[in-house]
C-alpha cells in the first residue's frame, strides 16, 4: 500500500500543470490514461482520427482539449500546442490486419511513430512509447525480459520494432526523452479483446463458445487500471529516460482455461460447450508472458487487479449498457 500512496504523491506533483498531449487518447488505453490525467493537468489534449477511438471517450473524460487529426499529418501534429509530454498511443494494433495490409500497418505504426517523435523534438518533450509484446515474437525464454531481443513473427510486431529502433536514435542522435513501454495483452472496461469477444458470442448462442486457434496459446493478461500507475509513473519519473519496460501481470493463462473461467462466473460451466477451430491467424503468437521484475523494481510498480475479479467488472458493465 506504500508505494501505491508514494506514487500518488509523486505522480501529481510532477505531472501537476504539465502540457500533455496523447495520440489515440480516444481509444481505450487512452481513455482511461486521459481520464486520470484530466486530474492531475488542466492542459490535456486528446489527439485522434477517430478511426478506431470514439468521441464517446473523448466527451467522457471531460476537461480535455480534442483535435481531431492524424499522425501521418505532420503539419497537424505541429499545430498542436507545445507539449511537455506526449504519450504516443496511436497505432494499428490488429495483428490479422497487418499481415493482410502491411503497408498501411507500416505507415501508420512506423512514419505515424516517426512523426510523432518530430513533434517531439521540435517541442522539446518527453516522450511515452506505446510498444507491444509483439516484438519478442515467439520467444524462447518464458518469461521474457526486456532484454530478450526483437524477434517479430508478424508486420504489426515488426512494425513496433522500427518504432522502437527510431525511439533508440532519437535519443542517442538528438538527446530526446524517450522511454518505452511494451504491453501485455491489456484488458478491462471499454476493452476490446478476447474478453469481450467471447461475452458477445455466449451473448448470441451461450449454449456454445467457439475458441479461434487450439486455445493452448497463452496470454499474459493486465488490467488497465494498473496499466495507467505505469504510464503515469513512467511519465513523472524522469530517470526513465532511454529505458524500457515490461507492463504485464507475470503470468500467463491459457486461453482454454480463460474461458472456462467466464463460464465458471455466468455460471454456464454446465451448459456451455467450448470448441476451438484448431487453426489461428496468421502472425498470432503463441505465448506471452512477461518478466516484470525490473518495472517493479525500478517504477516501485506491481499490478494489484486480479483477472478474475476484473472479469466480474466488465461482466457487470455490460449488464448495465
Amino acid at each position: 500500500m506504500k508505494g501505491n500512496i508514494d506514487f500518488v504523491v509523486v505522480g501529481m506533483g510532477d505531472l501537476k500543470g504539465k502540457k500533455i498531449v496523447v495520440t489515440g487518447g480516444a481509444g481505450f488505453i487512452g481513455f482511461h490514461l486521459c481520464k486520470r490525467l484530466s486530474g492531475l493537468t488542466s492542459n490535456l489534449t486528446i489527439y485522434d482520427n477517430l478511426s478506431a477511438g470514439k468521441m464517446e471517450n473523448v466527451k467522457d473524460v471531460g476537461k480535455a482539449r480534442f483535435v481531431k487529426g492524424d499522425i501521418l499529418s505532420l503539419k497537424k501534429l505541429f499545430s498542436v500546442e507545445k507539449a511537455d509530454l506526449i504519450y504516443h498511443l496511436a497505432a494499428q494494433v490488429v495483428v490479422p490486419y497487418s499481415m493482410e495490409n502491411p503497408l498501411i500497418d507500416f505507415e501508420t505504426n512506423a512514419k505515424g511513430t516517426l512523426q510523432v517523435l518530430e513533434k517531439a523534438r521540435k517541442d522539446d518533450a518527453k516522450l511515452v512509447f506505446a510498444s507491444s509484446a509483439a516484438v519478442y515474437g515467439n520467444p524462447t525464454q518464458l518469461p521474457t525480459t526486456e532484454d530478450y531481443g526483437f524477434h517479430p513473427v508478424s508486420c504489426y510486431g515488426l512494425s513496433k520494432v522500427v518504432g522502437e529502433e527510431y525511439c533508440a536514435m532519437y535519443k542517442d542522435q538528438y538527446g530526446l526523452d524517450v522511454t518505452i513501454v511494451r504491453f501485455a495483452n491489456v484488458y478491462g472496461l471499454r476493452c476490446h479483446g478476447v474478453i469481450h469477444d467471447f461475452l458477445d458470442k455466449i451473448a448470441i448462442d451461450p449454449s456454445k463458445l467457439e475458441i479461434i486457434g487450439t486455445g493452448l496459446q497463452s496470454r499474459d493478461f493486465v488490467n488497465i487500471s494498473d496499466v495507467v500507475d505505469a504510464l503515469l509513473t513512467v511519465g513523472s519519473d524522469e530517470s526513465t529516460s532511454g529505458k524500457t519496460y515490461n507492463i504485464g501481470f507475470g503470468t500467463t493463462t491459457k486461453i482454454i482455461d480463460l474461458a472456462k473461467l467466464m463460464l465458471k462466473i455466468l455460471n454456464l460451466q454446465d451448459k456451455t460447450s467450448i470448441t476451438t477451430t484448431g487453426v489461428s491467424w496468421q502472425g498470432d503468437i503463441t505465448t506471452i508472458w512477461f518478466d516484470i521484475s525490473k518495472t517493479r523494481k525500478e517504477l516501485n510498480w506491481n499490478p494489484k487487479i486480479s483477472l478474475e475479479d476484473s472479469i466480474k467488472e466488465v461482466i457487470a458493465d455490460r449488464n448495465l449498457r
